[in-house]
């Protein structure tokens, strides 16, 4: 349960204990002279009730008083009292889907795209809470276009299959409450940077997408990009030291080879706007347990590969920014890394009930990282000195000029930012953490180049 979501439970605690002793007297008196709902009336009477929840919500009036009935208003409480007596969770969620539709409809214009949606809910609530916003997104009429673009497409594919229902971990009225401070979590939703174009930039993101990549990007190969993945992902699942090394060895290659010759042909071409036209973002989502600990391990992959990482707290994912060959990179080298260190935290879990406490675990993880930073850092100086000596002086000033324009972006699209500190950390999880990461296998990023 995120930060921001035990601050909701507590309100939702709150709004129940008014509910419960608030001016309609305790709740033993009120269910013992409670009639019945009639089932014909169950429908309108839900949907009554739950648009008058979701505005509650959204106006941020969950402790005032709202038109929840033909005769005059009543406390919010009130409300969630009587849809709990109609027990109909069908006909509510049908009614949420419904009403709280144009607050998610908002939040594109916000930066947001429909996986960071429901990553987030997901992480500020549960899987429940998350396939109910799922449905909205789906169904949102502003995203049933002509036009839309195919990455949006995409990602409606993936939201819809995440519509399934799975039960919440939150008790019957703790379920229905979530169900309306969802609506105010869609509300306050700040702006993020998009990774995806709005729907308002629909009709000219085609035109746009098409000339970008006939400049400096038309070096990223999705095919090269796919025998990389299947090289790393046959070294992760293989229990056999020596294949695995084969593996890595022949994605190193690869990746290798990839990075520079991107790198080169971005340097020849021309980009409008300056070199930092080319630098995109992306998002990366992480799941609990140790998500901010996590981000610090994909930031220390970014920083070496030419990219930079901004971590957002209390929404479960991280921005990364830089040129498409190095998001890529990057991507693929946390994800295996990602892999390999689980795998090792579960193995040091062995050893007895502190191994396997939070606090060993959050110092494993940030050992981890610093240490697999360490490494990686080695790495460039020496790959550094092999490839100036196949491509001549001309690299040096072309790194350094990707990095300039990395640094341009992040400053404007993220002035306000701020190092992630972390606290005292466990000795014994600390220690484990390093030495998992002195044995984990490295993918070159950018700087680890070895001539073709």
């Amino acid at each position: 349960m995120g930060k921001r979501h035990r601050r909701h439970a507590a309100h939702a605690s709150r709004v129940h204990d008014d509910a419960l002793s608030g001016p309609s007297g305790p709740r033993s008196d009120r269910q013992s002279h409670r009639s019945t709902p009639n089932p014909a009336h169950a429908r309108a009477d839900t949907d009554r009730l739950v648009a008058a929840g979701v505005i509650a919500a959204a106006t941020g009036r969950v402790d005032g008083r709202v038109d929840g009935r033909a005769d005059g208003p009543m406390p919010i409480g009130e409300v969630l009292r009587r849809l709990e007596a109609i027990d109909r969770d069908d006909l509510i969620d049908e009614a949420v889907v419904r009403h709280a539709a144009p607050y998610v409809t908002a939040v594109w214009e916000r930066g947001w795209s429909p996986l960071d949606l429901v990553h987030a809910v997901q992480h500020e609530f549960d899987r429940a809470i998350a396939a109910l916003v799922a449905e909205m997104v789906v169904a949102d009429p502003a995203l049933q276009r002509d036009d839309r673009p195919d990455e949006w497409s995409e990602q409606l594919r993936e939201v819809g299959a995440r519509r399934r229902r799975t039960a919440s971990t939150r008790d019957d009225f703790g379920k229905l409450v979530d169900r309306f401070l969802v609506v105010r979590f869609l509300v306050t939703l700040p702006r993020v940077v998009p990774v995806v174009v709005p729907p308002s930039g629909w009709a000219t993101a085609r035109p746009a997408a098409a000339s970008h990549r006939a400049g400096a990007d038309a070096a990223v190969d999705p095919r090269m990009l796919e025998r990389i993945r299947a090289l790393l992902a046959k070294a992760e699942s293989t229990t056999f030291e020596a294949e695995a090394e084969a593996f890595m060895a022949k994605a190193q290659e690869l990746m290798a080879r990839y990075a520079i010759d991107a790198a080169m042909v971005s340097a020849a071409g021309s980009l409008a706007g300056g070199l930092a036209a080319g630098v995109q973002a992306r998002r990366l989502h992480l799941d609990d347990p140790y998500a901010p600990q996590k981000a610090q391990l994909l930031g220390a992959v970014a920083v070496v590969n030419g990219a930079q990482v901004v971590w957002h707290d209390g929404l479960g994912f991280a921005t990364v920014m830089g040129f498409p060959v190095e998001l890529d990179l990057v991507e693929l080298t946390f994800t295996s890394l990602l892999v390999q260190m689980t795998r090792s935290m579960a193995a040091a879990g062995s050893g007895g009930a502190r191994t396997r406490s939070p606090a060993f675990r959050r110092a494993f993880v940030l050992s981890f990282a610093q240490r697999i930073r360490e490494r990686l850092e080695a790495a460039r100086v020496r790959a550094r000195v092999e490839a100036t000596a196949h491509y001549g002086a001309a690299l040096v000033p072309v790194q350094a000029a990707r990095l300039a324009a990395v640094q341009e972006r992040v400053e404007e699209w993220f002035p306000d930012t701020q190092p992630i500190r972390s606290r005292q950390v466990d000795a014994g999880g600390w220690y484990a953490g390093r030495t998992a990461a002195d044995v984990a296998r490295l993918e070159p990023g950018l700087d680890q180049l070895r001539p073709g």
